[in-house]
């Protein structure tokens, strides 16, 4: 007979996975975009040699076609470098899934056992030890996403700049017209992932959460505010209630997050009817 895995165990490893999971579909999505630009780059590099770079005519040297060649080359294997390490992600993302949903169903059938032999005051007192686990959860994660926001933030404001004074110097070498050049796309693809994965509103969103979890727990142990007054029993249940209803505002911000923007008129305008 298999042995059973204690619940701390089991509860370890989902938070592992989770964590796997949020950084395998951060590297999914830059894959599309890793996809996009290589085809892109690829595209305009044969363009603009096309359009700028003169050849000799000696048969031996290297010429149009053989640059072409090249760039096309290196570009094709890009974008088949990156369709192979996105279908990987996708591969392993549904692994963790499928492994996350078996360890949901061991642990739901180990509570439902620990809950035949325990009390509800047992129960609540695991469950208050977990919140500033959960709590300083949020807050990693809100620095992790401020950090990323803060570096592609930094590339668009120094890129600009760079950007400025390459077109300004072009005038006077060609050098600088390519450096303006790539210096503008650098600057084109940071506001684009900034854009599209909102690191900035989803680290407001973590430290805000946490902060009202921390401020619950205080109020709680304090018995002030909602819980002065209260009965142990009656602080324990409702400082769950509210603590649940603000994990669950915070999971459904992060689905808004993750809705295209033209979906967000269409679902403001559902839940007004």
């Amino acid at each position: 007979m298999e042995a059973r895995r204690p619940l701390l165990s089991i509860e370890k490893e989902l938070i592992q996975n989770e964590a796997d999971l949020k950084e395998k579909q951060f590297l999914k999505r830059l894959t599309v975009i890793w996809f996009a630009s290589s085809i892109i780059l690829a595209i305009g590099a044969i363009a603009a040699i096309n359009e700028f770079a003169h050849f000799d005519n000696d048969p031996k040297g290297f010429g149009r076609g053989d640059t072409n060649g090249l760039i096309g080359f290196f570009g094709l294997a890009s974008t088949v470098g990156a369709s192979f390490y996105w279908y990987h992600l996708r591969l392993s993302l549904s692994k963790k899934h499928t492994d996350n949903l078996k360890l949901e169903s061991e642990r739901k059938h180990l509570l439902a056992e620990e809950d035949r032999s325990r009390s509800v005051r047992g129960a609540f007192a695991e469950y208050r030890e977990t919140i500033p686990l959960v709590r300083d959860e949020y807050r990693r994660s809100a620095e992790r996403y401020r950090a990323r926001h803060n570096r592609f933030q930094l590339t668009v404001i120094v890129g600009s700049i760079l950007t400025s004074v390459s077109t300004t110097a072009a005038a006077e070498q060609g050098f600088w017209s390519w450096a303006a050049v790539a210096v503008s796309a650098l600057v084109s693809i940071s506001a684009g992932i900034i854009s599209y994965f909102k690191f900035r509103e989803r680290s407001l969103n973590l430290q805000q959460t946490a902060d009202t979890i921390d401020l619950e727990l205080q109020a709680y142990q304090l018995s002030i505010r909602r819980y002065k007054g209260m009965t142990p029993e009656e602080a324990s249940s409702t400082f769950a209630e509210e603590v649940e209803r603000i994990r669950e505002e915070q999971r459904k911000k992060e689905l808004q997050l993750e809705q295209p923007p033209e979906a967000t008129p269409n679902a403001r305008s559902q839940g007004n009817q």
